[in-house]
């Protein structure tokens, strides 16, 4: 509720500042200019009205709606809401800038300097509101659609002969629902095939919900190729949709979920061991079921694979010897800002792992930016990706 008032409250100036700008620059009809100012705040924040109402009242057919979607719905509502948000935590800050120094000049200003101001800074607040709209909408629209290849080179010391130049190809957060589609897991899919991998990790989350998208998730994923098999550990989403059911639907295909185990592998002469370790909101790993998995140490190259990148988890695999974690879950932030080149990431709030890869003395960190998405139905500035990693020998 808290946030609701504060996003009114950005929404009612900054109209009111674009209002003021365009009465003052071409003065239009002071009633339509009125309806507008007051119109679009209201219009833009109905959507999280809409979910508030449908939750205390138990629609279920609107919070339905709400949740998952509907075209219509998603036309109205949904997408003006996220539209609207990102415009205005965009033009916010430079607007509310402008109208600070707008106001220190004019403590100081001549009449001369307050004619120039009272002509100059309207057609400023426009010019940024325009530029804006255009930026935030082929943003979104590109971000949303589009699937990024990332490539990681990690060099790793005394890296056995057999895994140089081994090729790791990790996805994450498939989320197959009514807005991840078939035709669009197909892309993800093809993107992951012509790398040709060596080996696909997938962390976590096959669909957003429920049980219908199951098969749809499963058959994708059956469609990779890779020299040495896939290997999916268990995310926050398929542990509501009910674990069981997705087993059941992987074997259909001969994959396997993977949970709180250790798994070798035989590359060539070399020995891999991947450890999957189901760290979700609803099942963490407690410390003997973590102490029983690192203790495994004969082994030449060491993977801990989970779906959400805790800060703890990732000391831990530090600790025991681990040369690569990998992870999904935040989506990259799936939403995120940059103001005067400060970030705003949200997800920030459970990890400072968001998106990309950090390392960690010799560890590399890799987290995901998935495909699907969580609530909003639009990315910005966190496309979907696929990151291939390439293992070297490091030259000493």
């Amino acid at each position: 509720m808290l946030l609701l008032a504060l996003l009114i409250l950005f929404y009612f100036y900054l109209t009111l500042k674009i209002s003021n700008a365009v009465k003052q620059t071409i003065n239009p009809d002071q009633n339509i200019l009125k309806f507008f100012t007051i119109f679009i705040p209201l219009y833009l924040v109905s959507y999280p009205i809409i979910g508030l109402l449908g939750y205390f009242l138990g629609l279920q057919s609107l919070l339905s709606s709400f949740r998952f979607g509907n075209k219509i719905f998603d036309a109205l509502f949904t997408y003006p809401f996220w539209f609207g948000l990102v415009f205005t935590v965009q033009t916010f800050f430079p607007v509310l800038a402008i109208d600070i120094i707008k106001f220190i000049l004019s403590l100081i200003a001549t009449s001369n300097l307050q004619t120039k101001i009272n002509f100059i800074f309207p057609r400023l607040t426009l010019l940024i509101a325009l530029t804006s709209v255009i930026y935030s909408g082929i943003k979104i629209y590109i971000d949303t659609n589009t699937i990024k290849q990332r490539t990681i080179d990690f060099e790793i010391e005394n890296l056995h002969p057999s895994l140089n130049n081994f090729k790791i190809l990790h996805i994450s957060d498939i989320q197959a629902d009514t807005r991840t589609t078939k035709e669009k897991i197909q892309k993800y899919i093809d993107l992951v095939n012509s790398a040709n991998p060596d080996i696909v990790v997938f962390t976590g989350d096959m669909v957003t919900y429920g049980t219908e998208h199951i098969p749809t998730a499963v058959e994708m994923l059956s469609k990779i190729k890779s020299k040495f098999g896939l290997y999916s550990c268990i995310g926050d989403h398929d542990y509501w949709a009910g674990i069981e059911n997705i087993k059941n639907e992987m074997k259909k295909f001969g994959l396997k979920l993977y949970s709180n185990e250790n798994l070798k592998l035989k590359i060539n002469n070399a020995n891999l061991t991947l450890t999957f370790i189901t760290n979700i909101y609803s099942k963490r790993p407690d410390a003997e079921t973590l102490k029983s998995l690192f203790t495994e140490n004969n082994t030449d190259l060491k993977i801990l694979i989970t779906h959400q990148p805790s800060e703890n988890l990732v000391e831990l695999a530090h600790k025991n010897g681990y040369k690569i974690f990998l992870a999904g879950h935040t989506h990259g932030g799936q939403v995120t800002f940059s103001i005067f080149g400060f970030k705003i990431i949200p997800s920030r709030i459970e990890t400072k792992y968001v998106s990309g890869h950090y390392q960690l003395n010799s560890m590399l960190i890799n987290v995901n930016n998935g495909l699907g998405f969580t609530l909003a139905p639009i990315r910005f500035n966190a496309p979907a990706e696929v990151t291939i990693i390439k293992l070297h020998q490091k030259v000493k």
